[in-house]
C-alpha cells in the first residue's frame, strides 16, 4: 500500500501583531456584572419617600421591585448578567446572546427614564421624593446599556471566520434549483 500525497488544507495561523478586539481591550464584562448586581441590589431597599419628613413624619414606600420599574430593573438586570455567565468565547454563543443582553438593557432604561420622568408621585396622600436607591439604579443602568452596546459593538468589528461558520449551502432550506436536473 503506498501512500499518496495529499494537501491538507488548514487555516492560516493567527497573527501575532494583530491589535485586539474591543472587548479585550477594555474589561466590558466586569463591568457589565457589576452595574447588574448594584441595578439589582437597588431594588432591594424603598425608592420613594415622603418629600417633607419634618411635617409629615419619616415614612417610606416600597421596596424599589415592587413597582413596575424596579420589578424589570430587577429582572432585566439579572436576565443580562445570567445571559453573560452563560456566554462562552464561540461565536455562535456570542452572536446568540449579546444582541438579547443590548435588547433587554435598553428595555430597562427606557423604563426607568419613563419612572423618572413621571415623577415620584406621592405617598400616605403627601408629596414624595426619590431616594438614593433609585438614583443609584439611575445611575447602573445605563452603566449596563453601555456595557452592552459595547460588547455587542465587539461582536460586530470581528473579522468573519475563515469559512467554518459559513452555513452549509446543500442543507439551507431553500428549494432546489430546477436547472440543475
Amino acid at each position: 500500500m503506498v501512500a499518496e500525497n495529499v494537501d491538507m488544507q488548514f487555516l492560516p495561523a493567527p497573527n501575532p501583531d494583530r491589535r485586539p478586539a474591543a472587548r479585550e481591550r477594555w474589561p466590558w464584562g466586569p463591568l457589565l456584572f457589576v452595574s447588574a448586581a448594584t441595578a439589582v441590589l437597588a431594588t432591594r431597599w424603598p425608592w420613594i419617600t415622603v418629600a417633607f419628613q419634618r411635617l409629615w413624619g419619616n415614612h417610606d414606600g416600597p421596596p424599589g421591585w415592587e413597582s413596575t420599574a424596579g420589578f424589570t430593573c430587577l429582572c432585566t438586570s439579572a436576565l443580562v448578567a445570567i445571559m453573560a455567565l452563560a456566554e462562552t468565547r464561540t461565536p455562535s454563543s456570542q452572536q446568540a446572546v449579546r444582541p438579547g443582553s443590548l435588547m433587554l438593557a435598553a428595555l430597562a432604561t427606557a423604563m426607568l427614564a419613563f419612572e423618572l420622568s413621571t415623577g415620584p408621585g406621592t405617598l400616605r396622600g403627601v408629596s414624595a421624593r426619590w431616594t438614593g436607591p433609585f438614583w443609584v439604579a439611575c445611575a447602573a443602568l445605563p452603566v449596563l446599556l453601555l456595557c452592552c452596546a459595547m460588547r455587542f459593538r465587539a461582536l460586530k468589528q470581528q473579522p468573519p471566520a475563515a469559512g467554518w461558520l459559513e452555513p452549509d449551502r446543500a442543507h439551507s432550506g431553500s428549494p432546489p434549483d430546477a436547472s440543475a436536473s
